[in-house]
């Protein structure tokens, strides 16, 4: 593949015509500007690099986008403890069609660490199933070591409206 080819920030594949990539199906429509196949893969900053940015981007901007998710379980007359950051990595999973999957996601906190990122598949019987309620791992995780990272942190700067113009 040229390196300069316009790739999903996802999956690292040409996304086809439509707002939706062609590869990995995942709606592009909020991505503003996809990234090369070069800075996809690694010829961009390294993992280490391009959290340190995204930080420092976010913390300029005033954290757009942070959400809390709840880290571990409550205890019997307290909430959860909370986390306060960025989905960099959301959970994938298949529930209702073979073959099942699951891949936990991750979290970036505005503290710039790492943590585990589930879902679980709540309302059975109910008018509103499904609803996935989301929690993070308390401690935080090494963080990861992968070509995916630098464009998942680029793809979530776009969605906030910050980063290339």
């Amino acid at each position: 593949m040229d390196p300069s080819t316009r790739v999903c920030p996802f999956c690292g594949e040409p996304p086809g015509d439509g707002v939706f990539c062609a590869a990995c199906g995942r709606n592009l429509a909020g991505v503003e500007r996809l990234p090369t196949a070069a800075e996809r893969h690694g010829g961009g900053a390294s993992a280490a690099e391009a959290t340190a940015a995204f930080i420092a981007a976010m913390h300029a901007a005033g954290n757009p986008g942070a959400m809390e998710v709840a880290a571990g379980k409550a205890s019997a007359f307290r909430r959860a403890p909370r986390l306060r950051g960025w989905i960099v990595r959301p959970v994938d999973r298949e529930d209702f069609e073979r073959p099942r999957r699951y891949e936990p996601g991750l979290l970036l906190t505005v503290d710039g660490r790492f943590h585990r990122l589930d879902s679980e598949l709540r309302g059975w019987g109910q008018r509103d199933f499904p609803q996935y309620h989301h929690s993070a791992s308390p401690d935080p995780i090494e963080p990861p070591d992968d070509q995916r990272l630098p464009g998942e942190l680029a793809a979530v700067l776009a969605a906030n409206g910050i980063g290339e113009r």
